[in-house]
C-alpha cells in the first residue's frame, strides 16, 4: 500500500487495467452464458423433434459470437446437420430454412470479417437448388430446374451482409467508448485526489461521441 501512495500514476493504472478487466471479464461472461443457454436449449428442441424451434435457439446461439465459443461452433455444425437430415428425409422446406438460417446467422455476426466464412459457400451450394425445387413444384422441368438454380445461386453470391463500412463504425464507437470510459477514470482525478472539471468535459464528451457512433453502427449494420 505504501508503494501505490508513493506513486499515484501506478494507483491509476492498476484502477485502469481493473476496471477494464472487470468490465471485460463480465462481457464475455455474459455472451458466453447466452451463447451455451441457447445451444442447450436448442439441444432440447433437437432431441424431441422439434426442429423448427431447435433452429430458433441454434440462430440465437450463434448471434452470441464470441471468438472460440464452443457453442457457437456445435450450433453451426447442428444447424447444417438438421439441413443434411432434412434432405435425406425428403423434407425439402425444413432443409432449406436450416442451411439459410445458418447462412444468415453468419452474416448477422459479421464485423471486419465473417466467422466461419467456410460454411456460407457450402450453404449456398445446398440453398440454390432446393429453392428452384420449391419454387418448380412437384412437377420439375429438369432444364427450368437448372436455369432456377444458376439464377438462385447468382442472386445468393450478390448478398454481402452488413456493410462493411457501418460494421467498422460499430467497432470504433464500442472501442472508443471503452478507450473513453478509461481515460475517464485516469484523468478525471488529478495526483491529490481532485476533480479536474475540464478532463472531465473532455473525456464525458468523447464517451457521448463514441456512444452514439455505437449505436448508429448498430442500427445500420
Amino acid at each position: 500500500m505504501n508503494v501505490l501512495h508513493r506513486h499515484p500514476h501506478l494507483r491509476r493504472v492498476l484502477y485502469v487495467c481493473g476496471f477494464a478487466g472487470i468490465f471485460l471479464g463480465m462481457l464475455a461472461i455474459k455472451v458466453t452464458y447466452h451463447a451455451g443457454q441457447e445451444w442447450e436449449l436448442g439441444e432440447q428442441q433437437y432431441t424431441q423433434g422439434a426442429y423448427k424451434s431447435a433452429l430458433v435457439h441454434y440462430d440465437r446461439a450463434i448471434k452470441w459470437y464470441t471468438p472460440w465459443s464452443t457453442a457457437v461452433q456445435r450450433a453451426v455444425e447442428r444447424l447444417w446437420q438438421l439441413g443434411t437430415e432434412a434432405e435425406a428425409r425428403g423434407d425439402t422446406a425444413l432443409a432449406l430454412e436450416a442451411y439459410q438460417t445458418l447462412r444468415s446467422s453468419l452474416y448477422a455476426v459479421q464485423s471486419v470479417y465473417i466467422p466461419y466464412q467456410r460454411w456460407i459457400p457450402l450453404c449456398e451450394a445446398r440453398i440454390a437448388p432446393l429453392m428452384a425445387q420449391v419454387k418448380a413444384g412437384e412437377h420439375p422441368h429438369a432444364e427450368q430446374l437448372a436455369q432456377d438454380t444458376a439464377r438462385f445461386a447468382m442472386q445468393l453470391q450478390r448478398h454481402v451482409g452488413p456493410h462493411l463500412g457501418w460494421s467498422i463504425v460499430l467497432e470504433i464507437g464500442f472501442w472508443g467508448w471503452i478507450g473513453a470510459t478509461l481515460g475517464l477514470i485516469w484523468y478525471v482525478v488529478d495526483d491529490q485526489g481532485r476533480f479536474v472539471r475540464r478532463q472531465g468535459l473532455v473525456w464525458g464528451s468523447l464517451m457521448a461521441v463514441f456512444l452514439a457512433l455505437w449505436v448508429i453502427g448498430m442500427r445500420w449494420t
